[in-house]
């Protein structure tokens, strides 16, 4: 191992949460046959070890950080390793992994490049027909739109220079392609990473999220984000907005980030997925909708019958997975990722109930506005006996969203509301029949011929006497 110090290291600094991630390994190993023996390699940014131990041993990797404690860490990888800052780097390589994207690769001590400019730095360090892959964050993306903090504020020590939305970075993919190649790139794939760019547990190349399967991309890209953002306190739910992206076909224009493959000049061909999930390509997705959205859609419009068809459908084909994981084409029910575990009927129908719930959603049971009672509904609604209602033991983390919890309190206030109106109601329908009942307590006396009453008749007569003669005077 060498470590070499270019200029403009950062003593006492180290990048926290390097880019790394299954997704990732799965595209180095697709992109092998780039890497000969004695090929040059520089891993340009803070990547975890693991991506850089994928890298074949017969190849000359190069790691290119700008903190010492991160350099030190390197020191038992067997590569080489580079401190300090991307302007001090004057070395060429066949191949340039920047999986992190650009934004750590300059320091405090020299040059704040842009993303422009960065991206110019790593081209000339690239030999002609070498090859970038290259990661490059969305501002626009998902895990933006949900963020709660601003980017263009400082909230870590990292965040000296805090430009977000207002960086040279394109703003879809469209531009990006022509922003490489006018950089005297030529891109030969783009693909898109969900949730979060540094991490993404689902990758899919833009053609195959425009035109594939919808309905179970969007599956897919939903829990992604509902696993990355479980229990995190965040604006919007980011489950929903990534699949009403995908469904819309705006998936690749908001997705958190883009991953490029580039080479300088004469493109060399290689086979990349078109979809990965998890730790390898995905299988050939099934056609069809989510059923959680189909339940959803049926319950918002009132649609009894659809929701009843669905239920039943679901208990009798699929009972042992959840609404989130199984596509509905037709008739057909097919679960989508097999290896989630399996769950009990009334579990999975719980689980719905606490979704629809938690999200807020308008369902045709508006008396049923606790999960118990709305599993109980649900279960008779598919046929099943209600019983006592199961209890989830062990319901999944859902992130903390800011505008479901606006929405629930909301409803609060309408059901408040709606109680106080019944309660002035109540209390008017009281003081009308407290004094219908004083009238008729007095009918009743004046007929039954109490003694109180005959005394005060008399008293009533004497008085009015009294006062005739008065008046006679």
């Amino acid at each position: 191992m060498t470590l070499r110090h270019l200029g403009g290291e950062m003593p006492g600094w180290s990048d926290a949460t390097p880019a790394g991630g299954p997704a990732f390994r799965c595209l180095l190993e697709a992109l092998l046959p780039l890497v000969p023996a004695g090929a040059r390699v520089l891993v340009a940014g803070p990547h975890d070890p693991e991506l850089v131990a994928a890298l074949p041993a017969e190849a000359d990797v190069t790691c290119l950080v700008r903190g010492e404690e991160d350099a030190d860490a390197l020191a038992g990888s067997g590569a080489t390793v580079l401190c300090g800052s991307l302007a001090k780097l004057n070395d060429e390589f066949d191949v340039i992994l920047a999986l992190d994207g650009v934004s750590r690769l300059c320091t405090v001590e020299g040059p704040q490049y842009d993303w422009a400019e960065s991206l110019q730095a790593l081209r000339r360090a690239l030999r002609p027909g070498g090859a970038l892959l290259l990661t490059v964050e969305n501002e626009l993306g998902v895990h933006k739109l949900v963020d709660r903090t601003t980017v263009t504020s400082a909230h870590t020590d990292a965040d000296w220079r805090p430009v977000g939305e207002y960086d040279t970075t394109p703003g879809n993919p469209a531009r990006l392609r022509d922003r490489l190649t006018a950089d005297g790139l030529t891109v030969t794939w783009l693909g898109t990473a969900w949730p979060l760019p540094s991490a993404p547990t689902f990758v899919a190349d833009e053609p195959t999220l425009r035109h594939g399967a919808s309905g179970a991309l969007a599956a897919a890209a939903s829990g992604a984000a509902g696993a990355a953002y479980a229990g995190r306190r965040v604006l919007s739910d980011p489950r929903r907005l990534a699949a009403a992206a995908i469904r819309g076909g705006l998936g690749p224009e908001l997705a958190p980030a883009w991953i490029v493959l580039a080479f300088k000049g004469t493109a060399t061909p290689v086979a990349l997925p078109p979809a990965v999930l998890g730790a390898g390509p995905m299988p050939e997705l099934p056609p069809g909708r989510l059923l959680e959205e189909l339940l959803i859609g049926a319950c918002l419009r009132h649609d009894l019958p659809a929701a009843r068809r669905l239920l039943t459908g679901w208990v009798a084909e699929q009972p042992a997975a959840t609404a989130d994981n199984v596509l509905v084409d037709g008739e057909t029910l097919s679960v989508l990722d097999r290896a989630r575990p399996a769950v009990e009927t009334p579990v999975a129908i719980r689980r719905f109930a606490a979704m629809l719930l938690a999200g807020g959603y308008e369902h045709p049971w508006p008396a049923a506005r606790d999960a118990g009672s709305l599993t109980a509904v649900l279960l008779a609604a598919a046929g099943l006996d209600a019983g006592p209602v199961p209890v989830d033991h062990d319901p999944p983390p859902v992130p903390d969203s800011l505008r479901e919890h606006e929405e629930r309190v909301r409803r609060l206030e309408e059901q408040l509301a709606d109680s106080a109106a019944r309660i002035r109601h109540a209390e008017s329908e009281l003081v009308k029949r407290d004094g219908e009942l004083r009238r008729a307590r007095l009918q009743i006396d004046m007929f039954s011929g109490k003694v109180g009453y005959r005394l005060g008749r008399l008293g009533a007569r004497a008085a009015r006497k009294a006062v005739r003669l008065m008046k006679d005077r």
